[in-house]
């Protein structure tokens, strides 16, 4: 890892960072960061490095923390100065994956910068101090259609499962059934019995699948309707009532609804 010195350094000098590893920054969480370093202190310095102008740094690493004071309204913030020649993706990916537990879809965006600039898999898994698999299974989620992509990295489906659903090839049964596995936590062993049930007869399922959708959609038009057993109306189903009596009772409710 590159030498480094430790400053503070004013937060007008320093600007966004050049390499974005994480897709999104939550509010609420970075709200509840700025709380914490209101009342603490900041915990770890950020890591920055210096640009052809004097005076100015780019963001390596830390860049939820550089918000946070800024939410602040901080003059300055510690930070590491690391050199202009270090190796920027690598200092930030180090700091990312060992202390900002990033999502798998980022750790796998954080990978694949690895891989375009040349890196073998075994390289980058020796530069994160991970497996070779975990390489693997991290660049394999970016194959993945992007509603299991989003599904994994909101934390609503594991890689397992995401890896499962991502071979029923019907784009609308897949989206049913990702909804259907948000919805009950499903495993990747339930979702795998999904699978197998759509490999057995895919045409079916689908077709199945399209025909629940047409009646969720048309109900109206799937609404059973009965003969009222008093006035005869055609009515229906879910407007009537059942009542129990004997039939003695019965024929004289009915005799008696008759007349009226």
């Amino acid at each position: 890892m590159s030498t480094y010195r430790e400053v503070d350094i004013p937060l007008a000098q320093i600007a966004e960072p050049p390499h974005m590893l994480r897709d999104s920054i939550d509010p609420q969480r970075l709200g509840e960061l700025a709380d914490s370093i209101a009342a603490e202190g900041l915990h770890q310095r950020i890591g920055v490095i210096g640009t052809n102008a004097p005076e100015s740094f780019l963001v390596v690493f830390g860049h939820r923390r550089l918000l946070a004071h800024r939410l602040l309204q901080r003059a300055t913030i510690p930070a590491r100065v690391y050199p202009h020649d270090a190796d920027v993706l690598m200092i930030a990916a180090s700091e990312n994956l060992n202390r900002e537990q990033l999502t798998p879809m980022e750790e796998a965006t954080t990978a694949q910068k690895f891989v375009e600039r040349g890196e073998s898999i075994a390289g980058i898994a020796r530069l994160f101090r991970r497996s070779a698999a975990w390489v693997t299974s991290r660049l394999a989620l970016l194959a993945l259609p992007d509603e299991l992509q989003a599904a994994v990295h909101r934390g609503e489906l594991s890689m397992g499962v995401a890896a499962v659903l991502a071979q029923i090839e019907n784009a609308d049964y897949r989206t049913s059934l990702i909804e259907e596995a948000q919805r009950a936590g499903a495993s990747t062993a339930t979702c795998s019995v999904w699978l197998a049930h759509y490999q057995s007869d895919p045409a079916r399922y689908a077709q199945n699948r399209a025909t629940v959708e047409e009646i969720r959609n048309n109900r109206e038009k799937f609404i059973l309707h009965v003969a009222c057993e008093g006035c005869g109306r055609d009515v229906p189903y879910g407007e009537t009532r059942a009542l129990r009596v004997c039939g003695p009772c019965d024929a004289t409710l009915v005799a008696a609804l008759k007349e009226a």
